[in-house]
């Protein structure tokens, strides 16, 4: 029993004695074990898929390994992966280094990229060509081998088409159930900016420039009492034309309000006051008073259904005859010419008073021009 004390101390006695030694030699056991698994090579076999993208642009998500040509998206963009004359769209990649470093990435999706392309000439360029030897070098002591070895990237030059605003160009679309009707004064319509820029590829521009093409869309949304709509503009082209808008534009367009037609008797007023002194007052209308319709919208309107209530025309018609009137201006004849004895003359209708300053111009108006024939006064 004491021998077998005596040797548990004794070994005890031997693990504990002259530590710092014990510890360098475990040091030295530990790095020369990493130094001889670092000199182990290892490689493996991955497959990437071909990609381009822009330089300098958020990089996307991506699941599984590839392979992405960087390019100066402003100027050109990627069409196809060529080995030889055999469209690639996948390579295989050989990594061989340090085990421990193919183990790792073995467990990694690979993201490998070229950048090298970004600076060249792309005026004449219409492809370029990769190898390993060109993949940007992020993988420390990893040697990288490419199958095909040698790989050809098309691209297609970018142009630009700008395209003046209006409705030549631009397609206005309303909803199946649209209340506007006939009352978007497209005329009035302002686009902003004035212009759009189209970028894509010169083929893909070329193929909507064709005569009676709208290659730009507005949808028009809104509610009948809008006093006006906007609405953005988009293109119409096919996604796979691959096109797109520099900035994206809108079209204002103002909406005549909703309006009921009413038939007043109106009287004529002429304005001469543009002719010599001499010449005032000699021209006057054949006729003193004109039937016509107007088109109210608004609180006018209501105002003048609810003269007109119970078939009372006469209030309606002496309203009108107090605060509307039918204006004919006679501007001055050009230097060297005279009127003759009788022109005519399109009337505009005024408004009287306080009307002048609380009726939109779109809620009161004209259905249909009116000519006036003034003559020369015997």
């Amino acid at each position: 029993m004491k021998t077998e004390k005596r040797r548990t101390r004794g070994i005890f006695a031997a693990l504990v004695s002259d530590p710092y030694r014990k510890l360098v030699a475990i040091g030295l056991a530990i790095g020369l074990w990493f130094l001889i698994n670092s000199q182990i090579q290892g490689s493996v076999e991955m497959t990437a898929t071909l990609d381009w993208a822009g330089a300098g642009a958020p990089s996307e998500p991506w699941k599984g390994n590839r392979l992405v040509v960087l390019l100066p998206t402003d100027r050109v963009v990627g069409l196809r992966f060529m080995d030889g004359d055999k469209p690639q769209d996948h390579v295989k990649v050989l990594l061989s280094g340090p085990r421990y470093r193919i183990d790792a990435l073995s467990s990694e999706n690979l993201d490998l990229q070229i950048t090298s392309f970004t600076g060249l000439d792309w005026s004449t360029r219409r492809d370029v060509e990769f190898t390993a030897s060109d993949i940007r070098r992020d993988l420390q002591g990893v040697t990288i081998e490419l199958e095909p070895s040698r790989i050809r990237l098309e691209v297609e030059r970018l142009d630009k088409w700008q395209v003046k605003l209006g409705f030549d160009y631009v397609e206005l679309v309303e909803p199946q159930d649209s209340q506007f009707g006939d009352r978007l004064r497209r005329d009035l319509a302002e686009f902003s900016p004035p212009e759009a820029t189209i970028l894509g590829t010169a083929s893909a521009i070329q193929k909507i420039r064709g005569p009676g093409l709208k290659p730009l869309r507005a949808r028009v949304t809104g509610v009948s009492s809008s006093r006006q709509v906007s609405a953005r503009i988009e293109l119409t082209a096919p996604k796979e034309l691959d096109l797109r808008l520099a900035e994206t534009p809108s079209v204002t367009i103002p909406v005549l309000p909703d309006t009921t037609p009413f038939d007043v008797e109106l009287p004529l007023v002429v304005d001469d006051l543009a002719l010599p002194p001499d010449q005032r007052g000699v021209y006057e209308p054949e006729v003193r008073t004109k039937l016509v319709r107007i088109l109210a919208g608004g609180d006018l309107r209501s105002k003048l259904v609810a003269l007109g209530e119970g078939g009372e025309t006469a209030r309606r018609q002496t309203w009108a005859k107090n605060n509307l009137r039918l204006l004919v201006h006679v501007p001055a004849p050009e230097p060297g010419l005279s009127y003759g004895p009788e022109f005519v003359r399109e009337a505009r209708l005024l408004l009287l008073g306080p009307l002048q300053a609380t009726v939109d111009r779109t809620e009161c108006f004209l259905e249909e021009p009116v000519s006036v024939t003034l003559r020369k006064r015997t």
